[in-house]
């Protein structure tokens, strides 16, 4: 049975597993990340995460936050891992464990990992959205990435909902990531109250108790997020729209009036195949992994 890496690097570690190309976890290693970085104590703790896993493997998977450069296999920079500045990721490990790797923005991770092992893998093309910190997305089609330029594509999060609304941290206004997602919500939250939430899941306790203004920036950013999904329905016409993410835990508090506002402004004839619903959750390291076995159905 074929066996391939998974490397999921995150702001303060760096998670490492191993999986058969079932999808099961057959080992794990984890490290955190340096206090003080630099790409060379970097790449140490990274080489040393994966040194115990190598010999089973085919193959090594590494996924990131971006931007990077998908081809060259660099990480450009990271908001937040301050320090690192263009990473060579790919040749560093290619050169010490003389494996293939392949490297992509941590979104496109999560979408080929669902299109391939999730609830939705038996569908022929699959647009996937991590709702989290901020709005991701990947596309796959007959199980094959579609990662854009350099692995910057579909980056439906900074798609405009409201021309001249807030701004986003990408430094334009308007992008859906203002109104869905954990920084849109607190930020809006703070714009209409001047109270700071801590996270995600105090903003959803607000809703569950009936807060007047947690139920309007839901509601908002609900509609906000079903016409960005729109807008790609009508581009991609994918068989499913499958959402992933921290923010999927509390999907009973947005999901159906989400997919009613989808199913009712899209094309009716799209209806008539379109699934859609929140994904399984897959771990970061088995969509890193999955770029290895995709690779290999080529």
């Amino acid at each position: 049975m074929k066996q391939a890496i998974g490397v999921d690097i995150g702001g303060g570690s760096i998670r490492v597993s191993l999986f058969n190309d079932k999808g099961e976890e057959l080992n794990s290693n984890h490290k955190k990340t340096p206090d003080h970085l630099d790409n060379d104590s970097f790449l140490s703790v990274l080489i040393e995460a994966i040194q115990p896993l190598a010999k089973e493997s085919m193959g090594i998977g590494v996924g990131s936050p971006g931007p990077l450069n998908n081809k060259t296999g660099v990480m450009l920079k990271s908001a937040n891992m301050i320090g690192l500045n263009n990473l060579p990721i790919k040749s560093s490990l290619e050169a010490k464990f003389s494996l293939p790797v392949f490297y992509e923005n941590d979104a496109n991770c999560a979408a080929l990992g669902e299109a391939i092992f999730g609830k939705y893998k038996h569908c022929e093309s699959q647009l996937i959205l991590t709702l989290g910190t901020g709005i991701g997305g990947g596309f796959v089609l007959n199980g094959h990435l579609y990662s854009g330029y350099l692995g910057n594509g579909i980056e439906i999060g900074h798609t405009t909902s409201v021309i001249g609304g807030a701004l986003c941290g990408c430094g334009v206004k308007g992008c859906v990531e203002s109104y869905f997602s954990t920084i849109g919500f607190l930020n809006r939250y703070f714009d209409k109250t001047n109270t700071k939430l801590t996270n995600a899941e105090v903003f959803f306790q607000l809703v569950k108790n009936g807060d007047p203004v947690a139920k309007d920036i839901l509601e908002f950013g609900t509609r906000a997020l079903a016409h960005a999904v729109r807008g790609a329905v009508h581009l991609l016409n994918p068989e499913a729209v499958v959402f992933v993410g921290g923010i999927t835990k509390s999907y009973n508090l947005f999901g159906s009036a989400l997919e009613k506002e989808i199913r009712s402004t899209i094309f009716p004839v799209l209806n008539d195949r379109l699934q859609i619903g929140p994904g399984g959750n897959l771990s970061g390291t088995l969509g890193a992994a999955s770029l290895v076995f995709a690779k290999e159905k080529k």
